[in-house]
């Protein structure tokens, strides 16, 4: 007589991840910011919710208290058999004038991330093929602009590329501190509160300050 090994109550809900992971799509940077493109919530969820759902998987993402201010912020994948894999992530909230609208910020920008984390995927994720590569290339560093004569080195122009290689470290930032780096960048180079950093980005002293300061 032989008896078989029970499996784990987690293996429906590993199957269907795995079967999501070959079917869902690159995540693209579809919406615009000041600072360049990003993938939004609504993008993240658009593209994954149809693979989710013919897999058995929903996602639900919720709140609760905490012993500190904040709240926590509850990323659960379900699977029809009653399996799930939770998050729980305590939430970073900027303290700034409007409280309502630094709350929305924040759980916007973590539920996206969590979100994420939870499906172990990252926003312009390749899935095409076999997968990546084991090792990935290298990435290139931005060409440099060529100097302009009679022209300080601190004023010497950025090449587009190194711009937007600024602009996407500014991008990456966590929503209160990017409006604080903002606020610091605009006080530094004596920019009007409203200005657009990513327009004001074009000099090396810029590079330099963005560097130092990042």
């Amino acid at each position: 007589m032989t008896s078989s090994v029970p499996s784990s109550p987690s293996q429906p809900l590993i199957e269907a991840l795995v079967s999501f992971h070959k079917t869902v799509p690159a995540i693209g940077k579809t919406a615009n910011a000041q600072y360049g493109k990003f993938a939004d919530l609504e993008t993240v969820l658009s593209t994954v919710t149809p693979h989710l759902i013919k897999n058995g998987l929903v996602v639900s993402q919720t709140f609760e208290p905490s012993e500190g201010v904040d709240p926590i912020l509850v990323t659960k994948l379900l699977h029809v058999s009653g399996a799930e894999l939770v998050s729980r992530l305590p939430m970073i909230i900027g303290k700034g004038r409007n409280a309502l609208h630094d709350f929305g910020g924040s759980c916007t920008y973590l539920k996206r991330y969590a979100l994420l984390a939870l499906l172990g995927l990252t926003a312009d994720m390749d899935m095409d093929g076999d997968f990546a590569d084991d090792k990935p290339a290298a990435k290139p560093q931005p060409k440099k602009a060529p100097a302009v004569k009679e022209v300080s080195a601190e004023d010497q122009p950025l090449s587009e590329e190194e711009r937007q290689t600024l602009i996407q470290v500014i991008t990456e930032m966590q929503p209160g501190k990017r409006e604080d780096f903002c606020k610091s960048f605009r006080f530094a180079f004596k920019l009007g509160d409203n200005a657009k950093v990513s327009s004001a980005i074009t000099s090396r002293k810029h590079q330099a300050w963005i560097q130092a300061n990042e």
